[in-house]
C-alpha cells in the first residue's frame, strides 16, 4: 500500500511539474508577444505623429493586433513628402523613399525619415554655417521637412536658389 501511495505521489509531482513548466513557457511567450505588440504599437504612434498621418484603431481595438492599425495620409503628410522629395533632389545625402511612399508603406517611410536625420543635421549645419563666429543650426532641414518652417536666412536663400521655395510663396510648381 505504501508503495502504491508513493507512485501516485510521484506521478502527481511529475504532472504538476510538467504543467508548471508548460505554464511558465506559455506565460513567457505571451509576455514576449505583448512586448513586441507594444513596441510595434509605439512605432505606429511615432510614425503617425512624425508623418502627420491619421490613425484608425477601430480594428485594433477589436483584435489588439497592432498590424490592424490603419495609417492614412493627410494634406500635411503630402506637404511633408513634397518638401522631402524636393530637398532630396538637391541634397544627395538625403534619401527619399519613393517606392515606400507609392506603396503607402508608412512604417518604412518613417524608417527612411529617421535614418536621414543625421545627414539632414549635417547638411543643415553646412547650409547655415554663415559667417565666421556665427553658430550653425543643425535643425533647419528637419524643421522644414516636418513643419514647413523657414526661420533661417541662409536656409531660405538656399531654398530660393534651388527653386524649392519662392520669396513670397510656398513651393514653386
Amino acid at each position: 500500500m505504501n508503495r502504491k501511495r508513493m507512485i501516485v505521489i510521484a506521478i502527481a509531482v511529475v504532472l504538476i511539474l510538467c504543467v508548471g513548466i508548460a505554464f511558465y513557457f506559455w506565460h513567457k511567450d505571451q509576455k514576449e508577444k505583448q512586448e513586441a505588440n507594444r513596441i510595434l504599437h509605439n512605432k505606429y504612434s511615432y510614425t503617425a505623429g512624425t508623418l502627420h498621418l491619421d490613425v484608425d484603431t477601430s480594428e485594433y481595438d477589436r483584435t489588439n493586433d497592432p498590424h490592424d492599425i490603419e495609417l492614412t495620409p493627410t494634406d500635411l503628410t503630402y506637404d511633408l513628402l513634397q518638401r522631402w522629395e524636393a530637398l532630396s533632389e538637391v541634397i544627395p545625402t538625403i534619401d527619399y523613399p519613393e517606392e515606400a511612399v507609392e506603396q503607402e508603406d508608412w512604417l518604412n517611410v518613417y524608417n527612411a525619415f529617421a535614418s536621414n536625420r543625421f545627414d539632414a543635421e549635417d547638411a543643415s549645419e553646412e547650409i547655415t554655417k554663415g559667417e565666421e563666429g556665427e553658430t550653425a543650426d543643425s535643425m533647419v532641414i528637419n524643421d522644414y521637412l516636418l513643419y514647413g518652417s523657414v526661420y533661417n536666412d541662409d536656409f531660405r536663400e538656399f531654398l530660393e536658389e534651388n527653386g524649392i521655395e519662392g520669396p513670397d510663396r510656398r513651393r514653386l510648381e
